[in-house]
């Protein structure tokens, strides 16, 4: 995963403004699963340049650190910081060999899950995910839809087509995406289905598990209609995920 994202670079900033990851439906979906967080410390995983990180700092958030993979990623995040100081601290790291940074109310993964090369690595993930989240404390990701259907629609408006995928997916079989930014590049994951998702957070020790599909706000639907975004709530690509410690 490290080697993808650091060749795709600073093409991760067209990525952002996509119509799927706009405030509009990832952006709004995610903060409804999160729910309010002033006050709160947060570490945020897979975190790319920082777009979540940094909201996170704006809404209120005590203390915020972000690790990704991806040193490209990070160097990203820190130009951010540098040229406007939050306070967020930047890591490299697989999060399955995370060192410990600390304890928080809540960690965040948007787009991490299916990354995980196996169901042992996936475990890993998890266990490290469960080791930094404090008693009472949550962890919230955003993830591919392990419920995706080849037979839904699929429509690049969104800003995302998924390539060749199969009606039936194997567990850990390789799938591919192109994102039609300005210059479009595809980006690789596996698929693990609902059941081996839920059987190892369970495992790695969270207890309630909320799933919750992506919905559209309402500055989404003003603007644009509701008729151009059911297609994508019908077979979303990604979904949000809750989960109590």
């Amino acid at each position: 995963m490290a080697a993808q994202y650091d060749q795709i670079g600073n093409k991760v900033a067209d990525w952002d403004v996509l119509p799927v990851r706009s405030e509009y439906i990832e952006g709004h979906t995610f903060f409804k699963a999160l729910g309010p967080i002033e006050g709160w410390n947060v570490l945020d995983l897979a975190c790319g340049d920082g777009l979540y990180t940094r909201q996170f700092k704006t809404r209120g958030a005590a203390r915020v650190v972000g690790v990704d993979i991806s040193e490209e990623m990070i160097r990203g995040a820190r130009t951010h910081e540098e040229a406007q100081p939050l306070g967020i601290d930047y890591h490299v790291s697989d999060v399955a060999d995370m060192p410990p940074l600390g304890s928080f109310d809540v960690v965040t993964a948007i787009y991490l899950l299916h990354y995980a090369s196996s169901p042992e690595h996936l475990l890993r993930m998890c266990r490290n995910i469960h080791a930094h989240v404090k008693p009472g404390g949550h962890f919230v990701t955003y993830a591919f839809n392990p419920e995706f259907s080849a037979k839904g629609p699929n429509s690049t408006r969104y800003g995302i087509t998924m390539l060749e995928y199969p009606e039936a997916p194997r567990e850990g079989q390789a799938i591919s995406a192109v994102l039609h930014t300005k210059s479009p590049f595809t980006i690789h994951f596996s698929h693990w289905s609902r059941d081996t998702y839920e059987r190892v957070l369970r495992e790695a020790g969270f207890r309630t598990l909320t799933w919750m599909r992506p919905e559209c706000s309402p500055e989404g639907i003003s603007r644009f209609g509701r008729e151009f975004w059911q297609d994508y709530i019908d077979n979303p690509h990604a979904v949000a995920l809750r989960c109590e410690r």
